[in-house]
């Protein structure tokens, strides 16, 4: 199972300034949880000027082969 997320700075009217989408945390063992990361992109964008919130969404895609 994959995971991706896309955390969206938003402005005032809602209208979508920038997005980030994160399609892989790599690591050798697991240092940092996944949402740690998610998180700190989505403060990073909030405290830029004029964003007045920020959405994150986490995609999950299930592969199955038969």
């Amino acid at each position: 199972m994959a995971n991706n997320y896309v955390v969206t700075a938003r402005n005032a009217s809602a209208e979508p300034l920038v997005a980030v989408s994160i399609s892989s945390i790599d690591q050798e063992q697991q240092v940092v949880n996944e949402m740690v990361v998610v998180n700190a992109v989505a403060d990073a964008l909030a405290a830029v000027a004029g964003v007045e919130s920020v959405i994150k969404r986490k995609y999950e895609q299930v592969i199955t082969n038969v």
